[in-house]
């Protein structure tokens, strides 16, 4: 019977996280959590080898164990903690505040924000399931959960969540106008303004149509704002 290895050679790295693959041998592997293994880097990997505020995983683990390290406003002190897109990581002790998006060319990138910014973060609808006693629960790409009186919302739709407080601040449907960031595909790391989305009822999947000239599959598209982009990576120009 094979099993599943507890080692992740660097060489083995998904092509979105951005490390030198010839430095070291192995690298830290993530945890079962949030995000998929291939959409994801473990927390000590991200302290030490994107912000550099250590040399070893050793001085990382005992940054974390003093408890000064938050991702989406809780305290994360395992090591292997799989932080992938649109997460919040703060460092309050340095006043150091990140996003995590994509780039241009598919790589996890920490984008530094504003403190008031670190309080709030965007999570798109996945999934929507009836439970017990007639409510709608709402799963997110983040592994969030969601339980709800009504159904209010739609998949492909985000919402933008107080981290704090757990409340929804405002909500960004899949819809004409709108802003969005493409998570995959050619056009990943790009934010558009979407200027149609068709349903399909057969096998092909269901495209979105920019006004900025390309399309993409609606499952690599992530609505980020209605009147303005609320997430902006340093190297895309909103058109």
């Amino acid at each position: 019977m094979r099993t599943l290895s507890k080692h992740l050679k660097r060489l083995d790295l998904s092509r979105a996280i951005q490390v030198p693959r010839k430095e070291y041998k192995f690298a830290t592997k993530p945890r079962a959590g949030p995000h998929p293994n291939e959409e994801s880097i473990a927390l000590g990997m991200l302290i030490r080898d994107y912000l550099h505020l250590s040399d070893t995983m050793w001085e990382t683990k005992k940054i974390l164990v003093k408890r000064t390290v938050r991702v989406n406003g809780k305290v994360e002190t395992d090591h292997k903690f799989p932080v992938g897109f649109m997460d919040v990581i703060s460092i309050p002790e340095i006043k150091k505040y990140y996003r995590v998006l994509y780039d241009t060319l598919g790589r996890l990138r920490l984008v530094e924000i504003g403190e008031e910014d670190s309080k709030w973060k965007l999570s798109r609808i996945e999934d929507i399931s009836t439970v017990k006693g007639g409510k709608f629960q709402y799963h997110l790409h983040d592994g969030r959960n969601l339980l709800l009186e009504k159904k209010l919302y739609s998949t492909g739709d985000t919402l933008q969540i107080d981290l704090e407080k757990g409340d929804i601040i405002s909500h960004i449907p899949l819809a004409e106008n709108n802003y969005a960031f493409i998570t995959g595909g050619k056009n990943v790391g790009r934010i558009g303004r979407i200027e149609s989305y068709k349903v399909v009822n057969a096998i092909t999947p269901n495209m979105v149509k920019f006004k900025e000239g390309f399309e993409t599959s609606k499952d690599n598209v992530f609505p980020i704002g209605t009147v303005r982009p609320l997430v902006q990576p340093p190297e895309v120009r909103v058109e």
